[in-house]
C-alpha cells in the first residue's frame, strides 16, 4: 500500500490521549453518578494528567534537544509544535476540571459534605482547624527563607509547598512533604474537609513572624519520569541498576509548575528561576486542585453510612460455577474463560495454590509484570518452590512505576526457591501466560496453559474488565513451553505455531488475518473484523485497516484510549467505526474478531496495538478454539455492537 494514504486518516498520539482523559472527566460531570463516585473520577482525571505530564510531556521535552528533532508520522508536526497542541489542550481540560470540581462540591454540600476554605471559617470551625494546625501540623513543619546560607530545596516530584515572597527577591518555602492532602471533621453541621496545604498557607504568615511575606501560595512542581535503563549499567547485578535507576528518577527535571492560587509575576518569576524551568516548562495557576488524593481520601474518612448514601452500590462478583474442586481437572473438561471484575480472579489462584501442593506437578512457568500488595499469586509460587516444584518467574523490573514492587518481590521469590529471570535486554516481558507441567508418567509431560489480558493481580482483577483463558491444548502448550525456554535464553524471536508472539509474529499474524478479510471482501463476500484493545498507533497496521476499509470490509475498532486512526473519511475509512468505553471499570481486555458470522476466528492477549508491544516487547495472544469460551467471547462482542 502507498506508504502516503494513511495522511490525513490519522490523529497525534498526544491529543488522542487527552481526549481519552476528556471522556473520563465527562464521566465526573454525570449528575446521574453519585458525588463520590464524581469525586472518584476527579480523582483519576488528575491522576492520569499527572502521569501524562511525567511521561509524555517529558519525552516531548527531551525529544526538542535532539538535532535534527524527531517529526510525528501522524501529523508532521516536530516535538515544539505538538507541545504547544498539547499544553493548549491540557489548560482547556484543566480549566473545565475546575468547573467540574465546583459543581461535585456543592452536590456533596447538599448532602451535607463541605470543602472548607480556612479564610472562611469562624466560629468552632476555625478554633477546630487552629487546634488541628497547631498539635498536627506546625510540629512537622520547617520554614526556610533562602538566602545564601539556606539553599533552595529540593521539592519531590508531585510534592505540594507553600511558597513565600517576602521580599523584592527572597523567597520562603515550605515543605508539605509526607503531610495528609486533606483532613476530614465531623461536627453537628455534617463532614467537613480541609485541604492541608490551604491550612498550612493560610498559617503561613505567622510562621515567618517579622518577615512579613507579601504573599503566599501553594505550588507542586511534576518532574519527568521518562527514563530510560541502560542495558550495560545492569550486565552484572541488573537488580541493582534498577534501584539506582529509581532514584535517579525522582531527581529528574520539573515539566510542569501548578499554583492553588494565582501568584504574582515576580514571585512566579523567582520561583522559575529558582527551579531553573526552562521557556517550554509551563506554569499555571488553577481552581482544580493539585493532587489527586483529596479524591480518594474523602470517601475512606467519613462515616461508613454517609460514604455508603453517596455512593453506588458495590458488585461483587458472580460465583463461577465450575470453579469447584480440583480446577486443574475442571479444565482438562474443556477450556475454561474467566471474565473479570464480573468474574472473580480466585479460581485461578485457587489453581496455582493447588498445583503447589500437587505432587504430579513438577514445574510451573509465569510471566509477572504488576502484582498487588500481599500476593496471593506470589505466595502460591513461593510455596510450590518450597515444596520441591521447579519454579520459574519472568518478572519484568521495568513495569514503569512498579519496579519497586517488583524488585522486593523478586527478593521474596528467589528466597523462596524460584529461579527469576528480569526479562530481556531491550525487551520488556508484558505477556500474561502462565504453564503449570504435570509429570504423569507419559513421553511428554502434559500442560495446563493461561493465557490473559490482565496482570496477575487480585486487587485490578476486581476493577478493570479482563479476560483469563484456561486450556489443556497440546499445541498451546508447546509453544508456551518454546516461549519460557526463548525466555530462558534471551531470545526475543519466539517460534509458535498456535500462539501470537511478539516481537516475532504478533504483528505479521495480524496483518494476515485483515488480509484474509480483505480478499473476502474483494471476492464479493462478507467481511468483518472487530478489534478491541487499549491503544492503537502502528501505522504499518493503520495502513492496512484503511485498506480494509477501502476493500469493503466492516471493521469496528473499541479502543479505550489512544486512537490515531480517524474514522469516516469518504474513499478511505468511511467503513471503519471507533467506540471507546469509558465506565466504572477500566476497559482493559484485548479481544480480537475477524471473519463474517459463522466463520469467526477469535483471539485474546496481551498486547496493544502500540509501536512499543509490537516491536518491543514480548506480547502474547492466543486462539480461543473451545466452544463454550467462543460463545462467551461473541456475546461480548454482541455487547458492544449489536449489529453482530
Amino acid at each position: 500500500m502507498d506508504e502516503t494514504v494513511a495522511y490525513g486518516c490519522t490523529v497525534n498520539r498526544e491529543l488522542s490521549w487527552l481526549a481519552f482523559n476528556r471522556r473520563v472527566l465527562e464521566e465526573a460531570d454525570l449528575e446521574s453518578r453519585p458525588p463520590l463516585d464524581r469525586l472518584t473520577f476527579l480523582g483519576i482525571f488528575i491522576s492520569n494528567l499527572d502521569e501524562f505530564y511525567r511521561v509524555r510531556v517529558g519525552s516531548l521535552l527531551d525529544q526538542m534537544a535532539l538535532e535534527p528533532p524527531p517529526v510525528d508520522d501522524k501529523t508532521g508536526w516536530t516535538p515544539a509544535q505538538q507541545l504547544a497542541a498539547v499544553l493548549r489542550e491540557a489548560d482547556s481540560l484543566v480549566d473545565l476540571a475546575g468547573a467540574v470540581v465546583s459543581r461535585v462540591r456543592a452536590d456533596l454540600a447538599r448532602a451535607g459534605v463541605s470543602f472548607e476554605r480556612p479564610e472562611q471559617l469562624d466560629g468552632p470551625r476555625a478554633a477546630v482547624m487552629a487546634r488541628f494546625y497547631k498539635d498536627e501540623l506546625k510540629p512537622l513543619l520547617s520554614p526556610l527563607t533562602i538566602d545564601a546560607h539556606h539553599p533552595f530545596p529540593f521539592i519531590r516530584d508531585r510534592e505540594e509547598a507553600v511558597v513565600c515572597r517576602l521580599g523584592k527577591r527572597t523567597l520562603g518555602v515550605i515543605l508539605l512533604g509526607r503531610l495528609p492532602r486533606l483532613r476530614v471533621f465531623n461536627d453537628e453541621a455534617g463532614a467537613w474537609a480541609l485541604h492541608t496545604s490551604a491550612v498550612v498557607r493560610f498559617f503561613a504568615p505567622k510562621l515567618y513572624g517579622r518577615q512579613e511575606p507579601n504573599e503566599c501560595v501553594v505550588c507542586r512542581v511534576t518532574r519527568n519520569a521518562d527514563l530510560t535503563v541502560e542495558e550495560s549499567e545492569g550486565e552484572t547485578d541488573f537488580r541493582g541498576a534498577m534501584r539506582d535507576f529509581v532514584r535517579r528518577r525522582k531527581k529528574l527535571a520539573p515539566v510542569c509548575l501548578q499554583f492553588a492560587q494565582q501568584p504574582s509575576k515576580e514571585l512566579e518569576a523567582l520561583l522559575r528561576d529558582r527551579l531553573a524551568l526552562p521557556d517550554a516548562v509551563q506554569s499555571r495557576a488553577q481552581d482544580l486542585p493539585l493532587d489527586p488524593a483529596f479524591a480518594f481520601t474523602l470517601a475512606k474518612a467519613l462515616p461508613p453510612e454517609l460514604a455508603k448514601s453517596l455512593s453506588a452500590p458495590t458488585r461483587k462478583p458472580a460465583a463461577v460455577a465450575w470453579a469447584q474442586g480440583d480446577i486443574a481437572a475442571r479444565v482438562a473438561e474443556h477450556g475454561r474463560l474467566l471474565h473479570f471484575p464480573f468474574e472473580s480472579i480466585n479460581p485461578f489462584v485457587k489453581l496455582l495454590e493447588q498445583a503447589a501442593d500437587d505432587p504430579k506437578v513438577s514445574a510451573i512457568r509465569i510471566t509477572l509484570y504488576r502484582l498487588s500488595s500481599n500476593s496471593r499469586i506470589a505466595q502460591a509460587l513461593a510455596r510450590a518452590a518450597e515444596n520441591g516444584k521447579d519454579v520459574l518467574c519472568v518478572l519484568e523490573l521495568r513495569a514503569r512505576f512498579d519496579e519497586e514492587n517488583n524488585i522486593n518481590y523478586s527478593e521474596m521469590l528467589q528466597d523462596a526457591g524460584c529461579t527469576v529471570i528480569y526479562g530481556l535486554p531491550g525487551y520488556k516481558v508484558h505477556a500474561k501466560v502462565c504453564l503449570i507441567l504435570y509429570n504423569d508418567g507419559g513421553d511428554e509431560p502434559r500442560t495446563l496453559t493461561q493465557i490473559g489480558t490482565g496482570n496477575y493481580n487480585e486487587k485490578t482483577a476486581a476493577l478493570y474488565t479482563d479476560l483469563s483463558y484456561l486450556t489443556t491444548d497440546p499445541t498451546i502448550g508447546r509453544d508456551a513451553i518454546r516461549l519460557f525456554r526463548a525466555l530462558c535464553l534471551g531470545d526475543p524471536e519466539v517460534e509458535s505455531d498456535a500462539l501470537w508472539v511478539a516481537p516475532k509474529s504478533f504483528l505479521p499474524r495480524l496483518l494476515a488475518q485483515l488480509d484474509q478479510e480483505i480478499a473476502e471482501a474483494r471476492a464479493g463476500r462478507p467481511a468483518y473484523a472487530f478489534l478491541k484493545v487499549n491503544s492503537l498507533n502502528n501505522m504499518p497496521l493503520i495502513r492496512k485497516l484503511i485498506e480494509a476499509s477501502q476493500a469493503g470490509v466492516t471493521v469496528d475498532l473499541h479502543v479505550r484510549g489512544i486512537c490515531c486512526i480517524r474514522p469516516g473519511i469518504p474513499g478511505k475509512t468511511d467503513r471503519l467505526t471507533i467506540r471507546s468505553i469509558v465506565g466504572d471499570s477500566l476497559e482493559h481486555t484485548r479481544l480480537l474478531c475477524f471473519g463474517a458470522p459463522g466463520r469467526e476466528r477469535l483471539f485474546i492477549g496481551s498486547g496493544d496495538f502500540l509501536n512499543r508491544n509490537l516491536n518491543r516487547r514480548v506480547e502474547v495472544y492466543t486462539p480461543i478454539l473451545d466452544p463454550d469460551c467462543r460463545k462467551d467471547l461473541l456475546k461480548v462482542i454482541a455487547v458492544s455492537y449489536t449489529h453482530l
